[in-house]
């Protein structure tokens, strides 16, 4: 179970699109530990190696990424990048479970929910991350 105090909400376009990704900021250190600390989640979508992604996801310290191939090998499939990458996609708690942790393995960012129009959010979050002592 969140914390009470947290206060996070995403704006989508008609398209279904995220456009924003909002954190209360009166609250924004409670609210980033809790979403990273209250780790009980039960997954009951998506194929077994995406759950192993996404649960992996959380394990990623706040403020640091890993590559697509680093989260590959993380999960057991050292060759399957591209299919973390698409697991990323999918992720079905975005911020939540911290999939913006993870980039390609030049450093550049990628994209972010499946969208490259996303990144700029992507960016946001990381940059957001960095600034909390957690």
């Amino acid at each position: 179970m969140l914390n009470e105090n947290i206060s996070l909400s995403v704006e989508r376009n008609a398209k279904g699109e995220i456009t924003q990704v909002f954190f209360d900021d009166q609250h924004e250190k409670t609210t980033y530990e809790a979403l990273n600390k209250n780790q009980n989640f039960i997954l009951t979508t998506g194929t077994a190696f995406q759950r192993a992604v996404w649960l992996e996801l959380p394990k990623i310290p706040a403020g640091t990424t890993i590559s697509y191939q680093e989260m590959a090998a993380r999960v057991g499939s050292p060759k399957a990048q591209q299919a973390a990458g698409q697991a990323l996609a999918r992720n079905p708690l975005p911020v939540i479970l911290p999939c913006h942790r993870v980039t390609r393995k030049d450093g550049s960012l990628g994209g972010f929910m499946g969208q490259e129009a996303a990144v700029d959010i992507k960016q946001k979050i990381l940059n957001y991350e960095k600034k909390l002592d957690i």
